[in-house]
């Protein structure tokens, strides 16, 4: 076993915690960066129905998106537990299987919604003025970016099951340099509008991939990824699976809500339900740049915990779990702080268009009003997937979106107009916290009782050494 990896046994858990979190954080903050500069140069130079033409279809990248987490994410819960154990060869197989999984996704998912684009962009309820846009955006995705997002989650996976946070940060800064770089290009040089758009993002996901293979490949890795090595291994294509479910409900709920949100606001006659989108567009862009640290953490927090638990350090465990939920609380709070007080100065960079500009802030408040609570049911509710303890998982994933959210964006804009959407945020947001805080707070009574166990038999243990050499 690697040192890099047998740290996560050994280290202090708040400076492991916070050493792997960063790098990620920053890596994935640079690599979201490309998501702003796609609205700001969308919005500024395209236009506000451009930037309504790509915010409507954006549902359908998040499902993408939820897939390719359900492998990666599904694997990494399991490989770490293995390199806990000391499972290596184990490990491999399982990486070999998530391989097969997003390869097979992949090729189902690009041709089905290739077969059926127009019928999609019906439902999402594209309107006559958005269509051109949302098409031209769409269809290069379909057809070369989301078989890569499926199959390029295994490497980047792979590496943070091992800790290695800075290779995973080298890729992701390296290709989101390429993506702003690529978009001034495709914009302004070529003017290929939101075509070019796409483009941009689909070159820098290739590279993305390469980077990542070229560690893999080169050696940087403990373990391997090996295409078809190894024997078809069914029961670990299932715990993948299984162990993948809760974190693709909590990302395919999200694709699904923006979805019934924008179709929602699209009821609405008396208001530009044109502009509600563009500027929900705007919000969502905000809300998935300052989600990317919680994700970095959760991916910490998760690593630490799946390792520790595999490793039956039951301790550390607890003290993960202490210092996840102080950490992403705290990082909630700062950027609530940030959109409730000064939310024209941040809504400003992407338009100055007084109409989008306005109604975005008042959408703003109350998305992030109880974003803290958010923030940590997040990073909280994947400890059990890190546990292998799927059922617990996959309800707290299903909680806050399918639980609370959808029922409330159906009944509380029959009460209170427009403005019902946008309280159905905080209103979700505190009931799941406090779900999630009763959740932990019973798991953490199991890991005690586990820990004082491990402690007994390891007493008893150096107790019987002792006696034997007297």
């Amino acid at each position: 076993m690697s040192k890099k990896t047998s740290n996560l046994g050994t280290k202090p858990v708040i400076g492991l915690f916070f050493g792997m979190a960063a790098p990620i954080a920053v890596g994935m903050m640079v690599h979201g960066l490309y998501n702003v500069v796609d609205a700001i140069f969308v919005t500024r130079v395209i236009g506000v129905d451009a930037m309504g033409g790509i915010s409507i279809v954006f549902p359908i990248q998040m499902f993408i998106f939820a897939l390719a987490t359900l492998v990666g994410s599904g694997m990494a819960s399991i490989v770490a537990r293995q390199l806990g154990a000391k499972q290596d060869d184990k490990a491999n197989t399982t990486i070999d299987m998530a391989f097969r999984l997003g390869l097979s996704l992949a090729i189902v998912i690009t041709v089905g919604i290739y077969l059926n684009i127009n019928s999609l962009l019906h439902f999402l309820g594209v309107s006559d003025a958005l269509w051109p846009y949302a098409y031209d955006y769409l269809m290069p995705l379909v057809l070369l970016s989301f078989p890569i997002v499926l199959v390029s989650s295994i490497p980047s996976d792979l590496l943070r099951a091992e800790g290695k946070a800075m290779l995973m940060m080298i890729g992701m800064v390296s290709s989101a340099v390429l993506n702003i770089i690529l978009d001034a290009v495709f914009i302004f040089v070529l003017e290929m509008g939101v075509e070019g758009v796409a483009y941009a993002t689909i070159l820098s996901q290739i590279f993305a991939a390469m980077v990542m293979l070229y560690f893999i490949l080169g050696g940087k890795t403990q373990l391997k990824l090996r295409p078809f090595a190894y024997k078809m291994d069914w029961p670990i294509l299932k715990d993948i699976t299984v162990l993948g479910i809760p974190i693709l409900i909590s990302h395919a709920g999200v694709s699904l809500f923006i979805g019934l949100t924008n179709y929602s606001v699209t009821q609405f006659s008396e208001v530009n339900s044109d502009l509600y989108v563009s500027a929900y567009g705007l919000i969502g862009r905000l809300m998935i740049f300052f989600i990317l640290p919680a994700i970095a953490m959760t991916i910490s927090f998760q690593t630490i915990a799946g390792y520790n638990y595999g490793a039956k350090h039951y301790d550390r465990v607890l003290e993960t779990i202490k210092v996840g939920v102080t950490a992403s609380l705290c990082y909630g709070l700062g950027v609530s702080a940030i959109m409730l007080f000064i939310p024209h100065q941040i809504i400003g960079i992407f338009t100055q268009d007084q109409a989008l500009l306005a109604t975005t802030a008042g959408i703003a408040f109350w998305s992030f009003l109880l974003f803290p609570l958010s923030n940590a049911h997040s990073v909280i509710s994947s400890l059990f997937q890190a546990l292998g303890k799927a059922r617990q998982a996959i309800f707290l994933s299903s909680l806050r979106i399918y639980l609370l959210l959808i029922p409330a964006l159906l009944i509380l804009p029959k009460i209170y107009g427009i403005e019902g959407i946008w309280y159905s945020f905080p209103l979700a947001d505190a009931i799941a916290f406090a779900v999630v805080v009763y959740f932990v707070f019973r798991e953490r009574s199991n890991l005690i009782g586990l820990n004082l166990a491990s402690k007994a038999h390891a007493q008893a243990d150096q107790t019987n050494q002792t006696q034997k050499l007297a």
